[in-house]
């Protein structure tokens, strides 16, 4: 970047004082530009929260000193001195083995069969603002599991929330919900939000009980994360709206796919994304066959296709965010399945929400399928035979830093943020168009249901919510694959699909 360009100067000339949002398309500068307005308002204390560590960290290094960076959870961490707890009551998540022992030490037990709605009730609720358990927090459809759900939800939310009385185990979201119920952001003139679209309730709740002025920086397009909670936050904020549209990431060919990827959405992006003319790009066809240079990022749509790509590569690479988690997952998911075919197989299956390879099953499909369970079925149907090799084989190539390997593998999700001058599309995304073409069937379904007068209304009701679900899923899916198209910098190859999406549409 050079001289600031006219959106920049508009950003530039708002004050602190009071908020205001900024929608900034993929690599058009956005902490640039938030180190800019920083600096000129060097009067005034300001707090940026990142969406993960990482950004922090990167962002400590370049904004100015009055400006302190860091996490809502690294805040909360502090704020109520978790630190003082044993290292090891922190933990990532809740499994089925934390459920058992709530049972203990509540004395009292969940509903039969529910263990994997119990957590994904407690999980929701934590995520939520406010601190009113309802049925919306609880996935089951039936009204009196429902209510026995939330009843031990609740019981087990009161005991895990005061986890001073305790030492019961506690998970991020855990003291993240405790500091929006009884604290609150302090000692600050405002509050800058990168990522904002990605924001859930709970920590947009943070930011209205703050009653600090907010910089919301974000892009609603880039938001790929509804199934962990995420909200429109963008949306939310009823504020002024100021666009960032010039992109210094990658040339003309990359904005124009985007632009025509977003034109598909049932919510098209208001303002076209622009290319750097200085940044030459170029889009291919993946076929399957691709030496990959250095800085070179191959990129999945699903953990499951992830995984097949591993299998395959014969020279070292580094998987954004590890493979360890992954890799024990597999494990558990492995050793389910043999219990499964033999009760007196070994292992552990801790990583999992599932108690046994039967509900793994019944999680995978139906109204509320749950995508672990689909992945996780995916992969043991296709390697139990020889999984364990597979996995020994992947970990063995595995490196811990990406400086140390040309190759760097991830899915779509965890590479958003990063950018490449390479970047590999593997065969499992779609064309947009297909994508808009199944959520247009959705609405299409939905209309013709309203139309029917001889249906209960429980029905009509299960039946609108699992259509619009559908419907926000596939604008999800297009929001997806502009992230996976602007990773890009020079070179992008993308699958057959998107390919003749790019020569058609774009």
């Amino acid at each position: 970047m050079s001289a600031c360009t006219p959106e920049q100067l508009a950003i530039l000339a708002k004050s602190p004082t009071s908020s205001f949002k900024v929608v900034a398309g993929a690599g058009c500068g956005k902490t640039t530009t938030l180190v800019l307005f920083s600096e000129k308002w060097a009067g005034h204390k300001g707090l940026y929260l990142a969406f993960n560590s990482a950004i922090a960290r990167e962002a400590r290094s370049r904004f100015p000193r009055h400006i302190e960076a860091r996490t809502a959870h690294s805040y909360a961490y502090q704020d109520l001195n978790i630190r003082a707890l044993e290292r090891e009551r922190i933990i990532p998540r809740y499994t089925i083995r934390h459920i058992r022992q709530l049972e203990q030490e509540l004395r009292m037990t969940a509903p039969a069969g529910s263990a994997e709605m119990v957590l994904k009730t407690l999980t929701a609720f934590l995520i939520s603002g406010g601190t009113k358990l309802t049925q919306a927090h609880c996935p089951e459809k039936d009204a009196k599991r429902n209510r026995a759900i939330r009843t031990f939800v609740a019981q087990a939310f009161k005991y895990i929330i005061r986890f001073e009385n305790t030492i019961f185990p506690i998970t991020h979201d855990v003291y993240l919900k405790r500091f929006e119920m009884d604290h609150k952001i302090t000692g600050y003139d405002y509050i800058m939000v990168d990522e904002a679209q990605d924001l859930n309730p709970v920590l947009f709740s943070i930011l209205e009980k703050s009653g600090l002025p907010v910089v919301a920086v974000g892009d609603p397009h880039q938001s790929i994360y509804a199934f962990r909670g995420a909200i429109d936050a963008m949306g939310a904020l009823k504020v002024q709206e100021l666009p960032l549209t010039q992109s210094w990431r990658f040339g003309e060919d990359i904005a124009r796919l985007s632009n025509a990827t977003l034109a598909q959405h049932s919510r098209p992006a208001r303002h076209r994304l622009r290319g750097n003319p200085a940044q030459p790009s170029t889009i291919r066809h993946y076929t399957g066959k691709i030496r990959p240079a250095r800085n070179t990022l191959v990129l999945a749509r699903t953990n499951a296709r992830l995984f097949e790509s591993l299998v395959n590569i014969q020279t070292p690479f580094h998987v954004l965010g590890g493979v360890q988690d992954m890799m024990q997952e597999i494990r558990a998911a492995l050793t389910l399945y043999r219990r499964h075919t033999n009760p007196m197989a070994r292992g552990t299956e801790g990583a999992l929400p599932f108690g046994s390879w039967k509900e793994l099953l019944a999680a995978k499909d139906g109204e509320n399928a749950d995508p672990t369970a689909k992945r996780l079925f995916t992969i043991i149907d296709r390697h139990n035979h020889d999984l364990d090799t597979k996995v020994k084989a992947i970990q063995a190539l595995h490196r811990e830093s990406p400086d140390d390997v040309s190759l760097v593998c991830s899915t779509a999700h965890k590479a958003k943020g990063r950018e490449f001058d390479t970047v590999i599309m593997l065969d499992d995304f779609q064309a947009p168009s297909e994508w808009a073409a199944r959520r247009e069937r959705a609405l299409a379904r939905l209309l013709k249901l309203e139309e029917q007068e001889d249906l209960s209304e429980k029905f009509m009701a299960r039946q609108k919510e699992k259509l619009l679900r559908r419907v926000e899923e596939c604008d999800q899916e297009i929001n997806l694959l502009y992230v996976a198209c602007t990773r890009a910098r020079n070179l992008l190859y993308v699958p057959e699909p998107v390919y003749k999406f790019w020569q058609e549409r774009a």
